[in-house]
């Protein structure tokens, strides 16, 4: 009988000691598991905090790509203002330079130096070949080269001039200074019909009288030969 009071008393002992092992096994779980959700909160909590420093990052990283693109824009329309400033200036001094060039020539063909002339038209034919005096300075270079009976060159000049500039006010004129080149050359009847042309086609011109009395004096010339 004591035998089994005293198994049934360790029976129960053990089972109590097993509860009490289940209840500290379960408390521990629940207190892992407490850990575990603060361990949680505290990692969303810290993600919460780098994502709105990332959205912060990159607003402030919009607005610096702004400013640098903003700065960009003031640079270039800086730069742009400057360069056609620039392109405005050397244009304006181009332009007086030629203008200086051009009216040296004409000086120096009334002053009768052909030679420092036709240097000073081919220069500038050369270096300004899109201003304002470019078929003038042909012109006169053609007339430059004929007064220095150059009278190959001149006839160049002139059928160049012709080509070029058929509206020009000089056009006439030019007709009439290849008529006398043409002629210096030994080619007369060219000249005949570069003077009848003349008369047709400007017939109220200041030189018509002149290269009437021109192209009568090539008429009978080649009718008494």
């Amino acid at each position: 009988m004591r035998k089994f009071f005293a198994l049934s008393f360790s029976s129960i002992l053990i089972c109590l000691s097993s509860a009490t092992q289940a209840d500290e096994a379960s408390i521990n779980v629940d207190a892992a598991i407490l850990g575990m959700h603060q361990e949680i909160n505290q990692l969303v909590n810290v993600n919460n905090t780098l994502k709105n420093q990332i959205e912060l990052l990159q607003e402030a990283q919009k607005i610096t790509d702004q400013q640098i693109k903003e700065l960009f824009t003031m640079l270039e329309v800086d730069m742009t203002n400057k360069i056609i400033e620039k392109v405005i200036v050397t244009k304006k001094e181009n332009e007086d330079k030629a203008s200086t060039l051009y009216a040296d020539g004409r000086k120096q063909l009334i002053f009768g130096a052909h030679d420092t002339a036709i240097k000073l038209f081919q220069d500038y034919l050369t270096i300004y070949p899109d201003y304002k005096n470019v078929a003038d300075a042909q012109y006169w270079l053609g007339r430059a080269f004929f007064a220095k009976k150059s009278y190959s060159e001149s006839k160049v000049i002139f059928v160049k001039f012709q080509q070029e500039n058929p509206l020009h006010l000089k056009f006439a004129n030019s007709m009439y200074e290849l008529a006398q080149a043409l002629v210096e050359l030994g080619e007369v009847e060219a000249a005949k019909i570069m003077l009848s042309e003349m008369l047709d086609k400007f017939p109220t011109h200041s030189l018509h009288t002149k290269a009437e009395d021109k192209l009568k004096k090539l008429q009978a010339l080649t009718s008494e030969s």
